[in-house]
This record gives structure tokens, sequence and C-alpha cells, in this order.
């Protein structure tokens, strides 16, 4: 890796991390048996070596996450049924 792309890869996720941080834990905000089971299809889903399926990650975080697996996994899976993107209603003439 180049030395550019490597100190911007490093303060990407620095911001990141940063941003997490300021956002209180899904464990705190749903509870530790929720937040267990949201991190759970997290890990299932996810496409990502190090995903941020983790309790101490925000909610927000790990739903985007199960969100980016289920559509590399094009919502075949039944766990990415909550995630689906609502279709839009029929045209009307």
């Amino acid at each position: 890796m180049r030395n550019g792309t490597l100190l911007a890869t490093a303060l990407l996720l620095l911001s990141a991390t940063a941003a997490a941080a300021a956002e209180p834990s899904c464990g705190s905000t749903m509870g530790a048996k929720k937040a267990a089971a949201l991190v759970r299809v997290c890990r299932l889903m996810s496409p990502a070596t190090h995903p941020p399926c983790n309790a101490a990650n925000s909610c927000g975080m790990i739903i985007d996450e199960i969100k980016r697996g289920c559509a590399f996994d094009d919502y075949r899976n039944a766990a990415c049924k909550p995630y689906r993107k609502p279709a839009s209603a029929p045209l009307q003439p």
C-alpha cells in the first residue's frame, strides 16, 4: 500500500471510531439480550473479515452492517427479511 493510501485509510478508521464512540452502545440502548441477537445476525450476514458486529458499537452501525451484508446476499436469507427496503407502490394509471 502506498503511504498516502495508508494514511487516508488510517484517518478514515480513526474518524469512524470517533463517531462510533460518540453514540451509545447497542447493549446500553437495546439491552444485552436484544443486542446479542442483533450481533448474531450481523456476524451471520457480514461479508467483512473484521465486522463491527459488537454490542459495544451503536445499534445503527450494527444494523448498517447487516443491511450491507444482505445487499450482497440479494435478500434471499431469511435473516434479511426485517432489513429489506420496502417495495415501492405500483404505478396507478
